[in-house]
């Protein structure tokens, strides 16, 4: 028995042994086919098992596995690779590139990766290297001319300044437009304040919040450009989403990574200025007078540049670090970033400090545990704008008269009659924004069964914000005279919770078939606290402590939203040739009435590759002429809900104290009036496209055509006073949005020292107000207005029939001929109504990317064109209401070819062009002061070298990179006033925005960057 046990025994021992022995390390290196570069992240996975690792900076690998098992080596855009396991313990892959990219892969919803070929919708991916190359701090303006269908306007050359995007045009006469930012997987807040502490939006336009994002961190971000690709996100993604992916670690021999860039900035762009004229009022000198509406200049005469003058050179810094590293089981990312950006103008800023630290650790084969955090740290200082007291003053500022002496011999402020010194603005009146953010998730990845996945995902984006305006006692604004403050104190929440189930089965070697099954749940929460004061006591104490008692004023804003929501996604093909999505998703929302709460919106989607079909026919043999070839189609429904609390009626902060039952609050007149039966808007989107490519991938072209309506629609409009209030929200519209993009790419020379790549993307849309709910023939957005001596003239607004991104303006008076009705003196009269005077939606946008490399040198462009898009010159506007602009310049007399109105007889007499001309008639009528804004302009260009790594090894270094960057080096434009790249109320106005709006903001810069990278 005893030697039975030991024979047991012994077999035990020497079949573990043989088990153990059968485990070995597997190592080697991945590099590419076409120029035996190492290739980073490239996936190594065990065939059959959910083992794997991937290669680290230098394309090395290591993982355990046994002799017989299969190595499967996959990388983005390049062709798999299977390998046995035989006795050898090294094994070098060379991996080729994918010709027809039949391995590109877009992050698409809840960070779930899908080849594209299997896509029946446009998605767009923009690489870590082309966002970097634009050197841009907002991430948002990192996207400008790359992506077809995508337009971007930046409000201003401020540091700090806000960016709005629009994807495919708009959906929403009055709601957000603009699409979803996701950060790996985890929607973040990207909402820009329409204005804060009472300012009107104009004045200060607040910051975007993806610029905390650090463009640094980012590996990839995926377009979705419609709701077929966007849905399963819910409704907030009904405009789109923006996509990003982190950086993450990489497994093997640790890196450490450092690079920064000094920026050097300038104004792009100035209006330009009369220079005959002085000082003064009805053509009589005077030097307290605030026009130049005096005599004219002597010669030699001292000219001041008083615009030009205002502005510096800006200057920039960012540096960044990283750290990666891992073996099989863990990689961890670590990353702090530092951006110091001094604007244009004297006092003006913004930093940014971010701090990032990822990690993924696989507990087992089949349990997996990841999380990311992200601090972030902003401040933002910058100046009022939008009038003729801010940065842009001394475009109205008499050209006789130096501005820059903007002191008395007593310290009080040297100023024109009703404005402030922009001088003294900047030292006055500064406005702050202070930021702190958390943006964090985890998540947990189980592997039940080979077909089977089981993600969960938690995340949240807190952030809190401290917001403060003061202007200095001796200002010039009415009422605020011994000086005012407001401040805003903030925390803005969002947490997300995401459990996705996922089965993968293939049937008869040939169908292959996912479907996931999901739950998510969204919470939303802000609270604000906005107070004010006025009258500093002591005037050079500007705290709100410091105001008089009684002016004080304190009001609390809670919000709370929640979207609960079941998706289901079934994707089905047969041999990775026809491909079939069906999609669906119902939402619960909190903000629109309880019998409406649930709502549901499909999605169906194909492609088939009509190129591989046609092999698998026999009707193919090769792909040296044409390529690839792919049509894909899709339709899809999806809803959007209401503002918060937007079903009742608010109540103002004053109680009803002069009736005869003198109880409770008085209904707030100014705010929407509530409506109880709002019901969800659902947008209706068909497309199709073609992606073909020709000679081995050389050339590529991809189409695509989409039509978008949506009705119902959820919009805050003026309404008639009969109706109780001059506010409401109602439902009823519809728009239409249909367009064309186009992407082609081309490389027209591939060597092995020499490669030359060519990048074009072309967009137009269209989008059509089909109808609007009762009587109404325009939606009118009060966010996005100027004025003319107290006088509306232009405003934003979607005219029915017409275009969401109208301009409604005034006009000079005519009759149904067009002729001119002129009063009795025969001057022209301001039409009492406001029609449409232009349309801000540009005929077509283009952008053309050149990329030349030549051994380490490399040198890319990008060419932005947009086509058409009227531009409002406010600025223009107000000059010539000051006198100052070029338009002013004729001062005599003239006979308007015009009918008086009162005779209808033909026109003979002159008026006299003069101050009262210009300011009470001219400058009151907008169609005039409407522009194009197209141009042609060298979005940037870089020049980088990388050094030999035979030379930089020697010091320990494993990549080393010097660059240099212009950015908007050209503009060509006929706009003649400052960069027509212009938002004058900020990305915060819904609807049709601001964009196309110049209304007296700091102006976009141009300049130049000087970078550094190194690794080891």
């Amino acid at each position: 028995m005893k030697k039975n046990l030991l024979l047991i025994l012994i077999s035990v021992l020497l079949f573990s042994q043989q088990i153990t022995a059968q485990e070995k390390t597997v190592n080697g290196k991945v590099t590419s086919a076409e120029d035996g570069l190492p290739l980073p992240g490239v996936t190594v996975k065990i065939k059959g098992t959910s083992a794997g690792a991937m290669t680290n900076t230098d394309g090395n690998y290591a993982i355990k596995a046994k002799a017989g098992q299969v190595l499967v080596f996959s990388f983005i855009g390049s062709l798999s690779q299977e390998q046995l396991i035989g006795t050898a313990s090294t094994i070098n892959i060379s991996l080729r590139q994918d010709s027809k990219g039949l391995n590109e892969v877009a992050v698409t919803a809840f960070g779930v990766k899908q080849q594209v070929r299997g896509l029946g919708y446009a998605t767009q991916n923009v690489k870590a290297r082309e966002i970097v190359e634009s050197n841009q701090p907002n991430i948002v303006n990192a996207l400008q001319g790359k992506v077809a269908g995508v337009q971007i306007n930046n409000s201003s050359g401020a540091p700090g300044s806000s960016a709005s995007i629009n994807i495919r045009g708009g959906s929403s006469l009055s709601g957000n437009n603009q699409p979803l930012f996701v950060v790996d997987g985890i929607p973040i807040d990207n909402s820009t304040p329409v204005s804060q502490g009472g300012l009107i939006a104009s004045a200060a336009p607040a910051s975007n919040r993806a610029i905390d994002i650090n463009p640094e961190d980012i590996e990839t971000i995926t377009v979705l450009k419609g709701p077929a690709a966007a849905g399963l996100y819910g409704l907030r993604a009904a405009s789109g989403a923006i996509v990003i992916t982190t950086k993450k670690g990489v497994s093997g021999k640790g890196k450490i990574s450092y690079s920064n860039n000094f920026s050097f900035d300038h104004v792009n762009k100035l209006p330009e200025l009369q220079s005959t004229y002085r000082q003064g009022e009805q053509g009589v000198s005077n030097a307290v007078a605030t026009g130049s509406w005096g005599s004219l200049l002597n010669p030699g005469e001292t000219i001041y540049n008083n615009l030009g003058d205002f502005f510096k050179n800006g200057f920039s810094q960012t540096h960044d670090v990283s750290a990666s590293g891992g073996n099989e089981k863990t990689t961890v990312f670590a990353s702090a970033g530092l951006l110091d950006q001094k604007g244009i103008v004297e006092n003006t800023s913004y930093t940014r400090k971010s701090f990032r630290l990822s990690g993924d650790s696989r507990i087992s084969d089949k349990l997996k545990v990841g999380g990311t955090i992200n601090y972030v740290e902003s401040n933002r200082k910058y100046v009022l704008q939008g009038s003729g007291s801010g940065v842009m003053g001394g475009a109205l500022w008499p050209s006789s008269d130096n501005m820059s002496n903007y002191l008395n011999a007593d310290g009080s402020q040297r100023t024109l009659t009703g404005i402030d010194n922009p001088y003294w603005s900047r030292n006055y009146k500064p406005v702050t924004d202070k930021v702190n953010r958390v943006i964090a998730n985890g998540n947990i990845i189980y592997d039940p069964f080979a077909f089977l996945n089981i993600t969960y995902r938690l995340g949240t984006d807190f952030y809190n914000e401290k917001f403060k305006s003061i202007r200095g006692a001796g200002t010039m604004v009415a009422g605020e005279e011994k000086g005012a403050i407001s401040e805003v104190a903030s925390t803005n929440q969002i947490t997300t919770s995401t459990l996705l189930i996922t089965g993968k089965k293939t049937f008869w070697n040939d169908f292959n078939t996912s479907l996931t099954l999901g739950h998510n749940l969204e919470s939303t929460s802000y609270e604000g606290v906005t107070t004010t004061g006025l009258g500093f006591i002591d005037p050079t104490f500007t705290s709100l402590n410091n105001t008089l008692p009684n002016t004080r004023t304190s009001i609390n804003n809670i919000s709370r939203r929640r979207i609960m929501g079941v998706f289901a996604d079934l994707n089905l093909d047969y041999k990775n040739l026809v491909y079939l999505n069906f999609r669906g998703r119902n939402d619960w929302s909190s903000t629109v009435r309880k019998d409406a709460r649930s709502f549901f919106y499909p999605a169906i989607s194909t492609s088939i590759l009509f190129s591989e079909v046609l092999k698998e026919m026999g009707l193919k043999s090769d792909d040296k002429v044409f390529s690839f070839g792919k049509f894909r189609a899709s339709w899809a429904r999806v809803g959007k809900d209401a503002p918060p609390y937007v079903l009742a009626t608010t109540l103002g902060t004053t109680t009803n104290s002069s009736t005869i039952n003198p109880r409770g609050f008085i209904i707030n007149s100014g705010a929407y009036y509530g409506n109880p039966l709002l019901q969800p808007e659902f947008t209706n989107s068909f497309e199709i496209g073609t992606d073909i490519r020709f000679f081995k991938n050389r050339i590529g072209l991809d189409v695509t055509y989409y039509s978008s309506t949506s009705d119902n629609q959820i919009l805050g409009t003026r309404t008639t006073p009969s109706s109780g209030a001059f506010l409401a929200y109602l439902n009823g519209g519809s728009i239409n949005s249909r367009g064309v993009e186009a992407i082609l790419n081309i490389q027209p020379v591939i060597q092995k020292d020499f490669k030359w790549s060519v990048d074009f993307n072309f967009a137009k849309n269209k989008s059509t107000v089909k109808s609007l709910p009762g009587e109404l023939d325009r939606i009118e957005l009060s966010d996005a207005w100027v004025a003319a001596g107290g006088t509306n003239v232009a405003q934003a607004a979607a005219f029915l029939n017409g275009s969401l991104f109208g301009i409604n303006g005034t006009t000079w008076k005519t009759n149904s001929e067009g002729k001119l009705l002129l009063d009795n003196n025969g001057a022209p009269q301001v039409a009492p109504a406001l029609s449409i005077i232009g349309d801000r939606n540009p005929d077509f946008t283009a952008g053309i990317t050149n990329t030349f490399t030549y051994k380490n040198l490399s040198l890319s462009f990008m060419i932005d064109i947009r086509r058409g898009g009227d531009i409002f010159n406010n600025t223009e506007n107000t000059m010539v209401y000051s006198g100052t602009s070029k338009k002013t310049l004729d001062r005599g007399t003239k006979v308007f070819d015009g009918i008086i109105e009162s005779t209808g007889l033909p026109n003979t007499k002159s008026i006299k062009l003069d101050q009262n001309y210009y300011q009470t008639l001219y400058a009151k009528q907008g169609y005039d002061f409407v522009e194009d804004g197209s141009w042609y302009r060298l979005r940037y260009a870089t020049i980088s070298y990388n050094f030999p790594k035979t030379m930089i090894n020697r010091i320990g270094l494993s990549n080393l990179q010097v660059s240099v960057t212009g950015r908007n080096l050209i503009l060509i434009t006929k706009y003649s006033g400052v960069d027509p790249e212009v938002s004058g109320s900020g990305a915060g106005v819904n609807g049709s925005g601001s964009f196309g709006f110049d209304n007296l903001g700091i102006p976009a810069t141009r300049g130049f960057d000087l970078g550094l990278r190194l690794s080891f």
